[in-house]
């Protein structure tokens, strides 16, 4: 087949089409067991732009439809190649990469070369759409050394470049993108080089997967089709998995869980995750502008409250932003913020707010999240019970995303997926000038995060980390309160292990 041209993968997306048209449960009656996985997703389908969307789900997905330079193993505790073979550190401030040699695209096409990895580079930083320059932020040009040899020089030393690259940088063929209509071609010709092959992508509701059967080290007991079905409400996943619609139900509350216990047919998997739950702020508008504020709001909060009556326990408490799955954690930090209503009302006080508490509009969004209204709901009562005044509002995420994003919500409830190098996403939200989210500007947080970005002596580099940490905490431009531990509900049969990325690995699975 002709790499320069695409009907035949045209032709397959209209007849997955026609396939996805019938439900998911007469999809899988119809096809052998081992040849199809219907996972749920809670997380909006919005976008086919590889580059226009910033979420763990989507990374996660365009990793293994296009691909990525690499990836971090859970099982094996380190970053592992994808597209590229290996890299070195040549100095401080330069990376080399080496693109693999055994790689074919979806269509026949070649494997990657660095002038895809430039192409790539060019539209994450200059595309209109792009959401993904913060993981790029630290990279002040790709050199080409030959077709499949490049340079990743950064603008200062970055010890965490590999943190903020894998997993993330989607790399997609400059070919395609000039033969199939720029941007146009990321939906009619979505061709990579992964282990899975996209046959469709219906926006808000479902994506659809093929095996890439000429990708190295293919498992024949992997699944051959995958279909990610958007099902935003707990209830209504767990009744697909027990009605045998889907065979891994993702994000299972924890009220949920004793539905899926004794039942024969059903497994329960759970996972420590490193997606720390947080109260954001937009310390730019009032009255999140004052410190005093924002500290009686974390005061006011009972975090093992909400941890055992909402969660069942199945979370692990967070003090600071550093939790146990990410890289650099050690023990928590020494100086935490207690559940204090009395000294909550007394800071509101000394900030001005004696005869009556501020008023506060605090977002939300529902089903997103494990338990994320309810939760939601029990943290605007105790606001509230410490002399706020906080009215909760649930918008669609894809809404409030949009405003966290441009830093328009004041105050809101989120999580921050792939969060393993805790220094890409800390400076992401609260290094000043990165991205809006926030909006926080302390010139010592910045300084350690200089400093941090310089160490490379994983000792030292952790010692800065923590002081990170504990300065967020103390100044809390966010308030961090858990990292959920991942439920999933998982039909005999399937051979999955979860990891605290949250996210399928394809290959991984065994059907």
């Amino acid at each position: 087949m002709s790499h320069k041209s695409s009907p035949v993968f045209a032709a397959s997306l209209i007849a997955a089409a026609i396939a996805i048209a019938a439900p998911a449960s007469a999809q899988t009656a119809q096809r052998p067991a081992n040849e199809t996985l219907v996972v749920t997703t809670a997380d909006t389908l919005v976008t086919r732009h590889p580059y226009a969307e910033s979420s763990a789900q989507m990374y996660s997905i365009w990793c293994q439809v296009y691909g990525c330079l690499g990836r971090y193993d859970y099982a094996q505790r380190k970053f592992v190649g994808q597209l590229a073979e290996r890299w070195e550190q040549r100095d401080e401030v330069t990376w080399r990469f080496h693109l693999r040699k055994d790689l074919v695209r979806h269509d026949g096409g070649p494997g990657p070369t660095v002038a895809d990895v430039l192409h790539s580079y060019n539209q994450v930083m200059t595309d209109p759409q792009s959401q993904g320059r913060f993981y790029l932020s630290s990279v002040k040009e790709i050199r080409r050394v030959d077709d499949h040899t490049f340079d990743v020089v950064t603008k200062e030393p970055a010890s965490s470049l590999l943190g903020q690259l894998f997993d993330k940088f989607t790399i997609t063929s400059e070919e395609i993108f000039k033969t199939q209509g720029g941007v146009a071609s990321y939906n009619t010709a979505p061709i990579g080089w992964g282990p899975y092959k996209l046959t469709n992508f219906a926006i808000s509701d479902r994506i659809a997967l093929e095996r890439h059967d000429a990708y190295p080290a293919k498992v024949e007991t992997s699944p051959r089709n995958v279909l990610f079905r958007r099902i935003p409400e707990p209830d209504q996943r767990v009744t697909a998995l027990l009605n045998g619609e889907v065979q891994i139900a993702r994000l299972i509350p924890p009220q949920l869980v004793g539905r899926l216990e004794n039942v024969p047919s059903v497994e329960i998997r759970r996972a420590p995750s490193n997606e720390p739950m947080f109260i954001g702020f937009s310390v730019k508008t009032k009255p999140w502008d004052d410190p005093r504020v924002r500290r009686a709001a974390a005061m006011a909060i009972s975090k093992d409250v909400i941890i055992q009556r909402i969660l069942f326990g199945m979370a692990d408490r967070l003090d600071g932003p550093v939790g146990a799955q990410q890289i650099c954690y050690t023990t928590p930090i020494d100086q935490k913020t207690p559940y204090d209503v009395a000294g909550a009302r007394k800071l509101l006080a000394e900030a001005g707010y004696a005869g009556g508490g501020p008023v506060v509009d605090f977002f939300t969004a529902t089903g997103r999240y494990i338990s994320d209204r309810q939760i939601a709901e029990a943290i605007t009562q105790m606001l509230n019970q410490a002399g706020f005044k906080a009215t909760l509002h649930t918008p669609e995420f894809a809404g409030l995303w949009a405003n966290v994003r441009a830093g328009k919500a004041p105050m809101y409830y989120m999580g921050r997926g792939l969060a393993l190098e805790p220094s890409e996403w800390l400076s992401q939200y609260f290094e000043t000038g990165v991205t809006p989210r926030i909006g926080y500007d302390n010139p010592k947080l910045n300084e350690l995060f200089e400093r941090e970005r310089k160490t490379f002596d994983i000792i030292e580099r952790c010692k800065i980390i923590r002081e990170i940490s504990q300065l967020i905490e103390t100044e809390a431009p966010g308030i961090f309160l858990w990292n959920h531990q991942y439920v999933s509900g998982v039909r005999k049969g399937v051979r999955y292990v979860p990891d605290a990325s949250g996210e399928i690995w394809l290959p991984d699975v065994r059907l």
